[in-house]
């Protein structure tokens, strides 16, 4: 069903408020003010309102809330599950800069949303698990960087107990951790959105999916989430956290190759590849 001329409206005040809040947060970088940091928080705030309204108007105009059957409604989802991770992030734990990585992409969705998403059907199933694919995958990849990152903290910090050269290649504590945290964060970012969509895709498609690929899943992201929360508690920190994100890359490794390997239908647990 396409959308209304006022659905349309909301939504291009949605953008509106996500592009200015982005440019005060750009504009800190050589200014940092408070009363910025507040506008952009506050920018953000309004603009994920705003386009969970254009979700729910649109949802109940046409019935069902199954983000699968409309194009419109499946990027309007996930730009807003992106904006709701960034507003999260930022108040749990400030990661500098994130927005500005992120939000050009919320951008992108909501304005393919409302140029696109109009006028090109329902065949979202495929760009649906187009883009489950592409953030289960995406999400691997960052976690690979954060294992890298943590395997490289476990050997500076033990060198350094045993006092030996640490060597040129290696950066200093500091700066590993902060690598793995932002390597996890946005791993996890990518990984909550794949497990999202997927989820949904079962739903709405009626599928049965491997019980192995959803425990390992899950098992990753529990991992993930402990590593996204250390810096609360400041004695779970710095080498555990580096021990972790190698664990729970290990398990990520163990989903894509159940993925991979088992076959659809396979005996005691059904599945989808």
């Amino acid at each position: 069903m396409a959308p209304s001329t006022g659905q349309l409206a909301l939504l291009i005040l949605a953008i509106l408020l996500y592009a200015a809040g982005g440019m005060c947060s750009v504009w800190r970088a050589w200014s940092e003010s408070a009363k910025l940091a507040r506008t952009a928080r506050l920018c953000l705030v309004l603009g994920i309102v705003a386009s969970l309204g254009v979700i729910v108007w649109h949802a109940a105009s046409r019935g069902s809330w199954l983000p699968l059957e409309d194009n419109f409604d499946a990027l309007l989802w996930l730009a807003t599950l992106l904006a709701l991770f960034v507003l999260y992030v930022q108040r749990s734990r400030r990661l500098g800069g994130l927005d500005w990585f992120v939000m050009p992409v919320v951008l992108l969705l909501l304005l393919a949303s409302l140029f696109i998403g109009p006028h090109t059907g329902c065949y979202v199933p495929d760009a649906w698990s187009w883009v489950h694919r592409l953030t289960a995958y995406g999400g691997a990849v960052a976690f690979a960087i954060a294992a890298a990152s943590g395997a490289m903290y476990v050997l500076t910090s033990r060198r350094l107990r045993s006092k030996s050269p640490v060597g040129p290649l290696f950066g200093s504590l500091e700066r590993l951790e902060h690598l793995t945290m932002t390597a996890v964060t946005l791993g996890f970012a990518l990984l909550t959105v794949g497990m999202i969509t997927g989820g949904v895709e079962i739903i709405g498609k009626d599928r049965h999916t491997s019980l192995t690929k959803v425990v390992l899943a899950a098992a990753v992201w529990i991992v993930y989430a402990i590593v996204l929360h250390a810096p609360i508690n400041p004695s779970f920190r710095g080498r555990k956290v580096a021990v972790l994100s190698i664990a729970g890359f290990v398990l990520m490794i163990g989903a894509i190759v159940t993925v991979l390997l088992l076959p659809p239908g396979s005996s005691g647990t059904g599945g989808m590849r």
